[in-house]
């Protein structure tokens, strides 16, 4: 999770204009790249949880923003026809306590923090009562949100627009808002998951 997409959130559940959302993000952004770092965190306890989540025979997405399958058609959708089609299904779920988690960004420091300092819970499972917040604080730093102090990525950033230390990790990567649209997606240089 990067700060530049949790701001984007914060701010689409104030007003809930997606554009309106990316556009008011109070980061600085140089050619689509927010200064704005993923998540960086210390685990504190690792373990498993299992949720109960219901298949529908309808799509909430366009069906044209969904992945193609290797002969280029788009993947059906559940059928109505049979019931065995959807239903109930169970899925586990890391979950990982934390201490704290950090992030680093370039930008209008009062506005992150007005935004951030009302919200209670992050992270996809928020609205099941995990990524409890005891506290934010915002702290004057050193990094501007894309490299680390050794020039390693702080965020996914595309190959083209990276400026740092090219033997860093890369993989395909959601870059820039909207992270779940198709063409937002690129070769990143992304921060190592073991460092």
């Amino acid at each position: 999770m990067t700060l530049d997409a949790l701001l984007a959130a914060i701010l689409f559940d104030e007003h809930g204009d997606l554009e309106r959302a990316h556009s008011e993000i109070p980061l600085q952004c140089t050619e689509g790249l927010w200064h704005a770092s993923a998540a960086i965190y210390e685990k504190q306890d690792v373990g498993r949880i299992a949720f109960v989540a219901n298949l529908r025979a309808m799509h909430d997405l366009d069906a044209d923003l969904l992945a193609k399958g290797p002969k280029g058609a788009v993947h059906r959708r559940i059928g109505l026809a049979r019931r065995q089609e959807y239903g109930a299904v169970m899925r586990n779920y890391l979950q990982v306590s934390l201490d704290r988690v950090s992030w680093y960004g370039q930008g209008d420091v009062e506005k992150v923090e007005r935004l951030i300092s009302g919200i209670q819970f992050v992270g996809k499972r928020r609205a099941s009562g995990f990524g409890e917040i005891a506290s934010f604080k915002v702290e004057p730093g050193d990094l501007n949100g894309l490299l680390g102090p050794f020039g390693e990525p702080l965020r996914p950033i595309p190959e083209a627009l990276f400026k740092g230390d090219t033997s860093s990790l890369r993989a395909d990567a959601a870059w820039r808002p909207a992270y779940w649209h198709p063409e937002n997606r690129a070769i990143c240089f992304v921060p190592d998951p073991l460092a």
